[in-house]
């Protein structure tokens, strides 16, 4: 169930992102659009260089042993479409915990295996008091119109709820 779960909302992210850098690229919008759905092209989805898309790539070093996981993001754009994601290197690179990256490693092990998805642990379990305490706080977050202007005590209730998680 839970691997079945998961690529209905893969497919549905595809689909959604899909329609909506089309109808942007219709009326004409110019957009940057950073994706590791990579099905957007290789399902041809989209095609560089018709409707007005343009794809570009970071280029990245991939290395060549399978055991060395420690692809070296160049911060190089690069005309063309990305053949692989190095996503968890880039992950890595860009401070997500380990935590986030051990279960995105797992996810991408069993998907790549055609094997289930194991459920998620339970730190991480819609239903834990850590998403409680953090459902909490994206609330805090969203009843403020404009933080620009917001009040000390709203900032300081929101940093409260971020604390707690």
């Amino acid at each position: 169930f839970c691997s079945l779960f998961a690529l209905i909302l893969q497919q549905t992210g595809i689909a959604v992102l899909t329609a909506a850098l089309r109808k942007l690229s219709n009326i004409g919008c110019k957009v940057i659009c950073t994706t590791h759905f990579l099905e957007i092209f290789s399902l041809q989805l989209l095609l560089d260089g018709k409707d007005g898309i343009s794809v570009l790539r970071m280029a990245v070093q991939i290395p060549e042993s399978e055991g060395d996981s420690d692809a070296v993001p160049l911060f190089r754009l690069e005309k063309g479409i990305a053949t692989t994601s190095a996503g968890l290197a880039c992950a890595r690179t860009a401070g997500v915990t380990t935590s986030v990256l051990s279960r995105a490693k797992e996810i991408l092990d069993a998907t790549k295996e055609g094997k289930p998805v194991p459920p998620i642990p339970e730190t991480l379990n819609s239903n834990s008091a850590l998403q409680r305490r953090a459902k909490l706080a994206i609330r805090a977050f969203l009843s403020v119109d404009n933080w620009t202007t917001s009040t000390d005590d709203e900032l300081f209730s929101l940093e409260q709820k971020v604390a707690s998680m």
